[in-house]
């Protein structure tokens, strides 16, 4: 079968990971500064010169060569529905199953300051959804009109009731506006169908990124860009809790991704309800993903900190709020920041990345966690708001600052549940064994998994290390 090469171009690396399929193993890991804001193809260059060198030119030519991005901090969107709990909820695991980062929902009718700060935004698709076929139609036709207001002409994906498409149509070609037409996303009670949106957005993003972010340079040199890094997370997160043909997956599990800007949350479970309890809301999907746009190692160190208070978090790392200010000052100013950079506070500094890590792990686990809410009622006093994730028993980090943590499994602990969870009714893996993504696979195993599956699982399988 031969080798397979599988990219991604970031925002501050160009990766290469290259796949002996026939073994399947890697034979080669690299990455290169980023040059996607100049021209994409200097790093692919580099990264392609090592891999001739380790492969051979003929072994190169005949590989496939498949690729990710999130260059630009990827896939940016807006999701407007009409309740929190249903159209919001649907749309936002939508956008993130398709590997969007949202810069924020809208729920019920827009105002003019709604619309200003959308078009103010840096959002690259708006996800516009809401109403049960034959439900509701005055908000979302509305929310069409205000959306109409805007100068700029971002395209916007419909995935609300049907009834009125011919009215949504109108409205935004009227406006000029760019819109795409999709299965509503929750059509009935109790059902979401969001696989139309999903591939929409994917194909929207793919077709924009070869031509907008610097890539555009490179399309001679691979076969395609197959999906933003994330959605290729999710999926190689999915493959391998479920398995292939005859190899087993993990079951139920958890990726815990911690970058310098976000957090991401994949979970992979079947939305059971949690015991005596009945569900609420927009139903849960197996593969969930949510992105925590304030929880991070650098450009959001700060925002972690003020979510756990300055006070707490300087008591637990044994300093004055003074030596934690500076610390966190000196990641604001310097994104590529490290450790190293300070030798007089070196292991200082390796204790504050890890303990900022904890807690964007303790926050976004939580955030991305169902809860239970006792309500008075006769019938089912408990009713349970989204996933329930206590059947849970294996917890995966991936991203630097896990992978070259000191302590990953510390880090990773923060996503089992605690007595203090318990009175507060998250629905948290009681118990698990911690590994991590010791050679940053995912990415590549979510690309590999569509030419090659069983390669892509084992890959997956041993990179993988118990800490």
């Amino acid at each position: 079968m031969g080798n397979a090469i599988l990219l991604d171009f970031g925002s501050t690396f160009t990766k290469a990971t290259v796949v002996d399929l026939d073994a399947r193993k890697i034979v080669l890991a690299e990455k290169e500064p980023s040059t996607v804001g100049v021209d994409a193809k200097i790093a692919l260059d580099r990264l392609y010169d090592k891999i001739r060198r380790e492969i051979g030119e003929e072994n190169f030519r005949q590989a496939r060569k498949l690729a990710t991005s999130s260059a630009a901090g990827g896939l940016r969107m807006i999701v407007i529905g009409l309740t929190p709990t249903l159209s919001i909820v649907a749309g936002k695991n939508a956008a993130f199953g398709a590997g969007a980062k949202i810069l924020k929902s809208y729920s019920g009718f827009l105002t003019d300051e709604d619309v200003a700060e959308i078009e103010s935004s840096r959002a690259e698709i708006i996800l516009l959804c809401g109403g049960y076929e034959g439900g509701n139609t005055t908000a979302v036709l509305h929310n069409v009109n205000m959306l109409g207001k805007m100068d700029n002409r971002i395209p916007i994906i419909y995935a609300g009731n049907s009834e009125i498409l011919k009215d949504v149509k109108i409205g935004f070609y009227l406006k000029r506006k760019e819109c795409f037409v999709v299965n509503n996303i929750i059509p009935r009670v109790g059902e979401v169908d969001s696989a139309h949106a999903e591939s929409l957005i994917r194909n929207i993003f793919l077709e924009r990124i070869t031509n907008m972010k610097g890539l555009d340079k490179v399309k001679s040199a691979i076969e395609r860009i197959v999906m933003p890094t994330p959605a290729a997370v999710l999926e190689a997160g999915e493959l391998l809790a479920r398995g292939c043909g005859s190899e087993p997956g993990l079951g139920d599990l958890m990726i815990v991704d911690i970058g310098g800007a976000t957090t991401d949350i994949h979970t992979y479970c079947e939305p059971r309800a949690y015991e005596g309890a009945k569900i609420v809301g927009s139903p849960e999907p197996y593969a969930k993903r949510t992105v925590e746009g304030d929880l991070g190692m650098r450009e959001s160190s700060g925002l972690v900190i003020e979510e756990i208070g300055s006070a707490q978090a300087a008591a637990d790392l044994g300093i004055t709020e003074e030596q934690l200010g500076s610390s966190i000052g000196r990641r604001l100013e310097n994104i590529k920041f490290l450790p190293a950079d300070d030798p007089a506070h070196r292991e200082l500094e390796l204790r504050v990345d890890e303990q900022i890590a904890c807690y964007a792990c303790r926050t976004a686990v939580r955030r991305h966690s169902g809860k239970l809410e006792h309500v008075r009622s006769r019938v089912c006093p408990l009713v349970q708001k989204g996933k329930n994730l206590s059947r849970i028993r294996t917890v995966i980090g991936t991203g630097g600052p896990i992978i070259h943590s000191g302590a990953p499994g510390r880090i990773l602990a923060e996503a089992v549940t605690t007595e203090q969870d318990v009175k507060l009714n998250y629905m948290l893996p009681r118990s698990a064994e911690f590994f991590v993504d010791t050679d940053y696979v995912f990415y590549a195993a979510g690309i590999l998994k569509e030419i090659d599956p069983e390669a892509a699982l084992a890959i997956m399988k041993n990179s993988l290390k118990q800490v």
